[in-house]
């Protein structure tokens, strides 16, 4: 239940978050995977690249809870990579997530390769109520458009969001480009457009019970 707003310096009501994302562009080197480009990070555990970002919400201060109502990302433009014809595993996983804890980015990519396991599936140990947005896409070359080194079709789609109300002063923002390869050639090319991740909120104050349950919860899921 949320209540009448009382003394409180902070913004009630409505609000839209958004953080901007940019493209990325990288080509395989031999012994080092895809490389760190434009903000973007690189895992070599299974060659991927990741963008982790956040946003300072600042609720603990007016003791304030978001309610998220809509979370999208918005990527216009092509997604590439290089089409190998001797490799039979030639397609992409792009995974999208916001979330009230900091990930460990090459746990969550150890655990989609090896166990098919988003974050807060079970295998995993992120709790569901902190993924506030997460969605997963296959991405596969279309070669009846004849642009080799450009994945048109998406394959694909699923959701892993909670939407869960939350009271933490930070949320994440994490972007994956995950191939799934047998071979990767050096000079392999992978690359996706500039995105924003769009959140709709409404930001309220609970009553007393709930909300002080909120933040034990929270405390102990950022122990794990």
């Amino acid at each position: 239940m949320v209540k009448a707003k009382t003394t409180t310096k902070a913004l009630t009501g409505p609000r839209q978050l958004k953080l901007m994302v940019p493209e990325y562009s990288g080509a395989y080197a031999e012994g080092s995977g895809f490389p760190a480009e434009n903000g973007w990070k690189a895992i070599f555990v299974n060659p991927s690249v990741y963008y982790e970002s956040y946003i300072d919400v600042n609720l603990a201060m007016d003791d304030l809870t978001m309610f998220p109502q809509a979370a999208i990302l918005q990527d216009p433009g092509i997604y590439t990579k290089t089409d190998d014809s001797a490799d039979l595993l030639n397609s992409l996983q792009v995974i999208d997530i916001v979330s009230t804890k900091q990930l460990d980015p090459t746990t969550l990519v150890s655990n989609i390769v090896t166990g098919n396991a988003a974050s807060a599936m079970l295998g995993t140990d992120d709790d569901f109520n902190q993924i506030i947005m997460g969605t997963w896409r296959l991405m596969a070359v279309n070669s009846n458009l004849g642009l080799s080194n450009t994945i048109h079709t998406t394959v694909d789609v699923k959701d892993f969001s909670s939407a869960s109300p939350f009271a933490q002063d930070r949320l994440w923002f994490y972007r994956f480009l995950i191939p799934i390869k047998t071979i990767f050639p050096p000079g392999d090319v992978l690359g996706c457009p500039a995105s924003r991740f769009v959140v709709q909120v409404i930001v309220g104050q609970e009553d007393d019970l709930p909300y002080m349950m909120r933040l034990k919860n929270s405390y102990e899921l950022q122990q794990l």
